[in-house]
């Protein structure tokens, strides 16, 4: 296991009985090792973003089915149908947590566009010369305009 654990860390909102894997695998010590590697990335990929308790749960579920394919392969427990089924269902919640991430980062985006736009308009308004304001603003408006906002 790694010295440093994600899961030695509180988890978020006291969901800590959910960041459990079962007895099989915590007897693995290279997926356990890969469980908590996922949950440390997923955790930092969503870093900065409100992540609420069904998106914890989802970093969980990501992590902890991942490890479990892997156990299955490792033990040849798996039928080719039953590989596809466990593949399609963690890919769906990949898709999720993508999905999530995406629209969190558009609404990121749109909250720092507005706020440039306040802090623009602020230092624009404090330029004194009205002609040298109209240019200021000119140029803003069209270096902003070639880079699509």
């Amino acid at each position: 296991m790694t010295e440093i654990s994600p899961l030695d860390e509180p988890t978020p909102d006291g969901l800590d009985n959910a960041f459990m894997l079962p007895e099989f695998i915590m007897e693995n010590e290279p997926l356990v090792t890969l469980y908590e590697e996922m949950v440390k990335r997923l955790r930092q990929e969503a870093k900065g973003l409100p992540m609420n308790t069904l998106q914890q749960l989802l970093i969980e579920r990501i992590s902890s089915f991942y490890v479990q394919i892997k156990h299955k392969e490792n033990t040849s427990t798996f039928t080719m149908n039953q590989q596809k089924e466990f593949n399609v269902y963690w890919l769906s919640l990949t898709q999720e947590f993508n999905r999530l991430l995406a629209a969190s980062d558009d609404k990121l985006r749109s909250a720092l566009l507005i706020e440039v736009q306040t802090i623009v308009s602020e230092a624009v308004s404090e330029v004194k010369d009205p002609e040298d304001r109209r240019t200021v603003r000119r140029v803003l408006a069209d270096k902003f305009a070639n880079i699509g906002l």
